[in-house]
């Protein structure tokens, strides 16, 4: 997300919060805290008017993390109700386990999908609703796109187009590890 905690909507955090089941009297202590905030910007040694800011999170307030996260909880809502089937199941790590369409850490967002122009777009409307509520928007120059071996390069142009993301992930990595391991070898996770 881009400037994930700078942008987000306070109305956003509210229906977040009261849809979730936090009580009245909480969700308005939460956005207290939140709203309360005034600054004011010293230039050339004068102190100018103080402001209030409008939306956004306090980077560095301990609680910040854990409202981003009850943000981040929509845009799970989406994919798993709205997208659900129609973007995609993901992936399951074995025959019974669960099906995991996305990963979030922080401000990163992982989605697994199938190589479909129709699926790309669905996300792309999800992606647009999410933010449109929450007023979060994606990073495009921080997204990548990462394809199986086997996809032919006309769908993998017509999905980067699709989505907006120009750059392909070769063998990179996320968080420190590989993001396309393939066959795991003794070899594969000794760097660490």
């Amino acid at each position: 997300m881009m400037k994930a905690c700078d942008r987000v909507e306070w109305h956003y955090l509210e229906a977040i919060m009261s849809k979730l089941g936090f009580s009245g009297s909480f969700v308005r202590l939460i956005l207290k805290c939140v709203s309360s905030v005034r600054f004011a910007v010293r230039v050339n040694g004068e102190l100018l008017p103080y402001f209030t800011p409008s939306r956004g999170l306090r980077q560095g307030c301990p609680v910040s993390p854990y409202l981003f996260l009850l943000c981040a909880e929509g845009f799970t809502t989406l994919l798993n109700s709205f997208g659900g089937a129609q973007v995609d199941r993901g992936i399951r790590v074995s025959m019974h386990s669960p099906w995991i369409n996305h990963l979030l850490f922080a401000d990163d967002s992982l989605i697994f999908m199938n190589a479909k122009v129709e699926s790309a777009a669905r996300l792309n409307n999800i992606l647009d609703i999410y933010g449109l509520c929450s007023g979060q928007c994606v990073n495009m120059d921080k997204s990548y796109i990462l394809f199986s071996p086997n996809m032919p390069d006309p769908v993998r142009a017509a999905l980067k187009a699709t989505l907006g993301v120009s750059v392909e992930a070769y063998n990179e990595r996320y968080l420190g590890l590989p993001t396309a391991v393939g066959r795991i070898t003794s070899g594969t996770f000794a760097f660490i």
